[in-house]
């Protein structure tokens, strides 16, 4: 089955509402993932660093914005 999803930026102004455990000077972006019918599956940061992160939690790390969407969407299919 092949997975559509939509990846949209978060303004600046609403990272507070959905970043936790980062200070707004370590992130670079932050995007709302959504399957191909609208449901939220969940955001992803990117850091300085180029690190990105699943739902605002900085306690596991992803190497690109592809693989941690790709997770995203596995963890949404298991449930």
């Amino acid at each position: 089955m092949e997975d559509t999803i939509k990846v949209q930026t978060i303004d600046k102004n609403n990272w507070s509402t959905v970043l936790q455990g980062f200070q707004p000077n370590q992130v670079r972006q932050v995007w709302q993932v959504l399957a191909f019918d609208g449901t939220i599956l969940g955001t992803i940061c990117e850091s300085v660093e180029d690190k990105y992160y699943l739902n605002g939690h900085p306690e596991l790390d992803y190497p690109s914005l592809q693989v941690a969407a790709r997770v995203l969407i596995e963890n949404q299919a298991s449930l």
